[in-house]
């Protein structure tokens, strides 16, 4: 789950920054308005406050829990100090979350000051590019095309079709086509080979037994009279 986690946030990044530009030439492209920036950097600041001192933050959201519904959010959460985030007891399990920010900067402001402290000047040169030298934005990888290789190796456990057809017009030639239409339909084999026939025979069932819902009190009635019939037949 890790790796296929890892995989899908690289292939996220990969796409949305690492690409070129897929849009129209002279798109009339523009930055954000301050509005949306201030809304993202608050986010963005909540987001650090709440992993460098999860504690702390538990203790002030507390309050608002304490005063509606007479309960706290972490009763052991700040035992140990606000450094130190108990979600237990101190003795199974804690976590410094300033104390592994701290780490972290320490590990990265050293490889910085590492490769910038060298005599040597730092190369820039294009990166690798698998020997195509003039790629475009349609020779880019794309995110069917980047997960094709997990595709290929996990497609024998599902049902995988794959489609593509000519939707555009021809440009040097028929085999030169502007636009092409590519689907991609994944079923999984346990839905349709076991889950999906009990799901289909029970609304069937459900479709049979509506019928018996008429409407009608003469029919309910009758019912009743026939279900009373067979139970002095049966007793």
């Amino acid at each position: 789950d890790l790796v296929l986690a890892a995989r899908c946030f690289v292939k996220v990044f990969g796409v949305a920054f690492l690409g070129h530009w897929r849009g129209k030439p002279g798109a009339e492209v523009h930055e954000a308005s301050l509005s949306m920036r201030v809304a993202m950097l608050l986010a963005a600041a909540s987001c650090v406050l709440l992993g460098i001192f999860p504690s702390y933050v538990v203790g002030r959201l507390d309050v608002v829990t304490k005063a509606f519904a007479g309960a706290r959010i972490g009763t052991t959460a700040g035992a140990s100090g606000w450094m130190w985030l108990t979600p237990v007891a101190a003795e199974r399990a804690s976590y410094s979350a300033p104390m592994v920010f701290l780490g972290l900067f320490a590990i990265i402001g050293g490889v910085y000051v590492l490769f910038r402290s060298r005599k040597e000047a730092v190369r820039r040169a294009p990166l690798w590019d698998c020997g195509f030298a003039k790629t475009n934005e349609r020779m880019q990888y794309s995110a069917t095309s980047f997960s094709m290789p997990t595709r290929r190796i996990f497609g024998f456990l599902f049902s995988i079709k794959e489609s593509f057809r000519p939707s555009g017009s021809p440009g040097q030639g028929e085999s030169y086509r502007e636009k092409f239409t590519y689907s991609l339909r994944i079923r999984d084999r346990v839905w349709w080979g076991f889950y999906r026939p009990i799901a289909r025979a029970s609304f069937w069932m459900a479709r049979q037994t509506s019928r018996l819902q008429r409407g009608r009190i003469q029919i309910y009635l009758l019912y009743s009279f026939i279900t009373l019939l067979a139970l002095l037949v049966l007793s």
